[in-house]
């Protein structure tokens, strides 16, 4: 465990706020619906996919371009739901990234 001094020299040295996230666990879909149920799964499993797309754009160095992305559609296209904005930014951070356009959509 690192003490509270070093936590408040780091914070200081580098001029931000800092902390430590607690993994509270990941279940697969399965074992999801057997603890809470399908109507549980349904409300969260959005949220799986967003974490999902995020977990992806950091692996493949697209978060800056993500961010972007999801700033540009909020600001034109005001009623989308959350997963529908990640998928149509992870989407566009993709196509500037690796230069591939898909013309069928």
């Amino acid at each position: 465990m690192i003490k509270e001094e070093t936590y408040n020299q780091v914070a200081t040295e580098f001029a931000t706020a800092i902390g430590v996230a607690h993994v509270i666990g990941y279940k697969n879909k399965r074992e999801q619906i057997k603890e809470g149920g399908i109507e549980s799964f349904k409300r969260i499993e959005p949220d799986l996919e967003i974490n999902a797309i995020v977990c992806d754009a950091i692996e493949f160095d697209l978060y800056q371009e993500l961010q972007r992305s999801i700033y540009e559609i909020r600001q034109t296209k005001k009623k989308l739901k959350e997963i529908t904005i990640y998928r149509r930014a992870f989407k566009l951070a993709t196509e500037q990234a690796y230069g591939v356009y898909n013309e069928a959509e």
